[in-house]
Formats: structure tokens, sequence, C-alpha cells
């Protein structure tokens, strides 16, 4: 190893969570407002979801492939939940059941088309939004429906003080990491990432494990959705625009390498915060929503730049 890549090794593994802490510090002696308990409240029911999907979208890319459809497929569990329930408490429970049934569902559809079909998951879940996209708008082109008041609950809801939102992710997310670090799925998915052809030599079922991933992400979607719903109360169609591309970039942004084989649930869930926590800065600021998106974007391809791995031997 050169002495320059002694450097920027620790860089490259510890950058996100040093842009977290600078952006911490910076918001805290630029905004008193920053440093309240409802601010912060604030930023960890907005990231909720977003950490969700980033979370299972995370199985998927260290697996060496992608998943376009997740955005969509939280919308669409929007609509349906919202206008399922129509306000009434009693449909919670079948409510959740749907978003979870629904999401695992197309995740797995997902997982098995790409198993039998052999086309890039690029080209197949980017299909696959277009068909949810198209089923949201046949069923409704305007907000329908009303959550109930235990949806409301769960998004925007908290527990000694703390956002329930913010408690699932951390839940999900510990789940998440010891199915990926310390399970024997996570230990071939990672194989598969980093090359399906040795994996398969060394005996992995390569498809098998394709499709726990592709489901595990579809099911982030499902939950993603149930806390979208119970922020917006209704079943808007175009809840979830937007965020796979947001989800990508998390996971992305937090060590992943796009092409597999490497990655950490604590990574994404660090980027999520980044990505949470500069919004809400700028917003407190009151910078242009155009100056916002340049600066965002510059960080994003610094950030990326400087966190993602080399695949050149150290």
């Amino acid at each position: 190893m050169t002495a320059l890549g002694a450097r920027v090794r620790p860089l490259r593994r510890y950058g996100i969570f040093a842009l977290l802490l600078l952006l911490l510090a910076v918001g805290a002696v630029s905004s008193p407002e920053f440093r309240t308990p409802a601010n912060v409240a604030n930023v960890l029911n907005q990231s909720a979801a977003l950490g969700i999907l980033a979370v299972g979208q995370s199985f998927v890319i260290v697996g060496g492939m992608i998943d376009l459809s997740v955005g969509q497929l939280a919308g669409l569990v929007v609509v349906l939940t919202a206008d399922l329930m129509q306000g009434r408490p009693e449909l919670t429970l079948p409510a959740i059941l749907l978003a979870l049934t629904l999401g695992a569902g197309v995740g797995a559809i997902n997982g098995g088309l790409n198993n039998r079909l052999r086309i890039h998951p690029l080209i197949l879940t980017f299909g696959m939004l277009s068909i949810l996209q198209g089923v949201i708008f046949v069923y409704t082109d305007r907000s329908v429906g009303v959550v109930s008041p235990a949806f409301r609950r769960i998004a925007d809801g908290n527990l000694l003080g703390v956002p329930f939102a913010a408690i699932l992710l951390a839940v999900l997310s510990l789940g998440a990491a010891f199915l990926l670090h310390r399970t024997r799925f996570g230990h071939h998915l990672i194989a598969i990432g980093g090359s399906e052809e040795n994996a398969r030599r060394a005996g992995i079922e390569a498809a098998r494990v394709k499709l726990v991933a592709f489901t595990l992400s579809g099911l982030s979607a499902g939950i993603a959705g149930i806390l979208l719903a119970g922020r917006l109360g209704t079943g808007y169609p175009n809840a979830g625009a937007g965020y796979e591309l947001d989800a990508i970039v998390a996971v992305v942004l937090g060590g992943t390498a796009l092409s597999g084989g490497r990655g950490t649930i604590a990574g994404t869930i660090v980027a999520v915060l980044v990505l949470g926590i500069t919004s809400n800065l700028l917003n407190l600021l009151e910078v242009s929503a155009f100056v916002q998106m340049l600066i965002k974007g510059l960080i994003v391809i610094l950030a990326i730049l400087v966190n993602q791995p080399s695949r050149r031997p150290a």
C-alpha cells in the first residue's frame, strides 16, 4: 500500500461519518432552531421512510443488482391502504397486512423474473416501475381515502419522546445489519455481488439468494409506504415519486459499491441522515430551492468520490 493509499483508505471508510459530524456542527452553530428537540424529531420522521427503503435497497445493491421499482411500490401501498381504511381504525391491521404482502409479493416477482429471464435488473425493475405507476393512475389520478389514527401515530407519534418512526428504522436497521453481516445469507449475497460465477462454483445457490434480496427490498417498500401514508393522511398517487433514486443515492453515498460485493447498513443509515440534515439545514437557513439543488448535488458527488471504496488491491 502506498503512503497516499494509507491516508485515503480511512477517509473512504469513515468519510460519511465525518460528513455527518460536520453537518451537525455547522447546523448547531448556524441555526439555533436546528438544535431544538422538535427539529431533531422532524428530521428523524422525515428520514425514516427513505431510510427503510434504503435498507432494503442495500441488500439488492450489495448483491450486484438494483431495484428501481421501490418508489412506485411504496406509492401504490399509500393509495391502496388509505382507500381501504377510509379512516376506520378496525381496518388498520388488514391495511398493514396488505402493505407487507404487496411489498414482499412484488419484490418476489422482481426476483423471480430476474432469475428466469436473465434481464439486467436495471431494465427489469424500470419496467416494473412503469407498471406500478400505471396501476396507480389507472386506479386513481387524485388523492383517495383517509388513513386510520393508528397509521398517523406510526408515522408521527413518539415513545418516551423518541419518534416511533425512528425507533422502527433503528430496529429494522439492526435486524438488517445482523442479516447482512452475521448470517449465511448475507455472506452468500456479498459473495454473489463480488463475483456471481465464483459464488456458483463455491456451491452458493445464487438464484435463491437473489430472490430473497429482491423480496426484502419489496418488503421494505411496503413498510416505507405505511410511514408515507401515515404522514400524508391520504392516498396521494405521487407519494413515492423519486424515492427509488434517493434510496440508491443513500446506499452508494454510504459506501456500498454499485458493482456489488461490499457495503454496510450503518453507512446507508448515516447517509440517509446526511441527506435529511442537509435538506433541513438549508430550509432553516432559507436557502433558495435552486441553490439547494446545487449544494446537495455537490455534497453527494464529493462524498461518493471520497467514500466509494476502490476495487484495486491495497
